[in-house]
């Protein structure tokens, strides 16, 4: 096996559409050429976390030009995201501290990613409150949705066989994952927004606001978001009925 393809093997699966075909292809190179190097899982972290915040930046100036660096920026923070666990894998550095590190950066970028966004709206456009209710709301669903995928109903999960998703990896899954419950949630992973996985929340920030479209994309957040935060518990009561957790 290729090193390529050890890293590729290194990349949590099933996960959300876009990142599995945009960002992991991405990803899995950039720890492919630093794989021997002094850098770490936790150096890859604190570099996606400053060059997001440094994105926040330009999107906190308003202009459309400035946004769209930002854009950029952000982008490029996430496929690094996606690399420091592939890394962590690769190389087997593990640690509860990376893991903390990872979250609590995971978190700053969304809070500076949503109010930067909101703040140069206002300076191009004048205030308008709608806009900071509707950014306000979106953070507030996508922290809840954050909160779903750190408890779950049932039985203790071996977080090894956790997946991106916050669901237990197919192997691990129920006896019963013959019928078609579970086969509906095979073909699911091939869904666009089928959980509101957080690789989908950066490829909706792609799709809007490279069209200058911030207040219909905080709209689309809060929407989808507050449908997954309904959605995700009724399928883990489910689970939990039928036996797959």
């Amino acid at each position: 096996m290729s090193e390529l393809a050890k890293i590729n093997a290194c990349a949590k699966r099933p996960i959300d559409i876009w990142t599995n075909f945009i960002y992991y292809p991405l990803s899995i190179r950039l720890v492919y050429l630093i794989r021997n190097t002094g850098i770490t899982p936790n150096v890859l972290t604190i570099s996606s976390l400053v060059i997001a915040l440094i994105g926040c930046a330009f999107f906190a100036q308003g202009s459309y030009s400035d946004v769209l660096w930002g854009l950029l920026l952000v982008q490029i923070s996430y496929v690094i995201d996606c690399g420091d666990g592939q890394l962590a894998r690769y190389k087997q550095q593990f640690s509860l501290v990376g893991g903390w590190i990872d979250q609590v950066a995971d978190r700053i970028k969304e809070f500076s990613i949503y109010f930067s966004l909101a703040y140069g709206w206002t300076k191009v456009h004048g205030q308008e409150e709608r806009v900071w209710m509707y950014a306000m709301f979106a953070l507030f669903v996508l922290y809840l949705l954050e909160y779903y995928g750190q408890i779950r109903m049932g039985k203790p999960v071996n977080r090894a066989n956790v997946t991106q998703t916050g669901e237990p990896s197919p192997a691990h899954e129920s006896p019963a994952d013959g019928d078609g419950f579970a086969r509906a949630q095979r073909l699911r992973a091939l869904v666009p927004f089928r959980g509101f996985l957080i690789g989908e929340q950066y490829f909706a920030l792609l799709v809007f606001i490279i069209f200058d479209a911030v207040v219909p994309f905080f709209i689309f957040v809060g929407i989808v978001g507050a449908l997954m935060c309904i959605y995700r518990p009724v399928i883990q009561y489910i689970k939990l009925r039928k036996g797959f957790v």
